[in-house]
């Protein structure tokens, strides 16, 4: 009867070796996508939901646009005001504004009949600068919001468009 040493055998500390080689091989890789990622969109959405809320409910308001009326009570259509008229769920037309004018907050008011009606505010976004344009698509207009980090790195640059009625 032989009697075998204790130990690995070459082939078994290889094979380990590639398998460990290989796993990170695809943590490096994932590693640099989401560096490359966080370097493109310096928004962090899973630290800032409420950033995520905000564009969500304006690309919402924007879809369901009517017009673009010219001013609602003391705002006027500027680079960070955007207003939109919209049917409401009752059917009535109400105006909505949105008020990025202090960093770090968006505000939408929503007018019914002249009057204020409801009001959201969303603090504690990242300090960015945003800006609302309008953007040419075909025959329609889109709208668009951009918003620069304090570096001036875009961090933000999404369109809306509204829905055909």
């Amino acid at each position: 009867m032989v009697k075998r040493s204790r130990g690995f055998t070459l082939v078994e500390v290889v094979v380990a070796m590639a398998a460990f080689g290989f796993f990170l091989f695809i943590i490096i890789l994932m590693t640099a996508e989401m560096e490359k990622n966080r370097q493109r969109y310096p928004v962090n959405f899973m630290a800032h939901p409420q950033m995520a809320a905000v564009l969500s409910r304006m690309r919402r308001d924007v879809e369901d646009s009517q017009l673009y009326p010219e001013s609602v009570d003391k705002y006027t259509q500027t680079p960070k005001t955007l207003i939109v008229k919209m049917q409401a769920s009752d059917g009535s037309l109400e105006d909505v504004v949105w008020d990025f004018s202090t960093k770090g907050e968006a505000h939408r008011l929503e007018y019914r009949v002249g009057a204020l009606a409801s009001r959201w505010d969303a603090k504690g976004l990242p300090d960015l600068d945003a800006e609302i344009d309008a953007f040419p698509i075909g025959s329609r207009y889109a709208t668009r919001i951009k918003a620069k980090d304090k570096n001036g790195q875009l961090a933000i640059d999404q369109l809306f468009t509204p829905r055909k009625h």
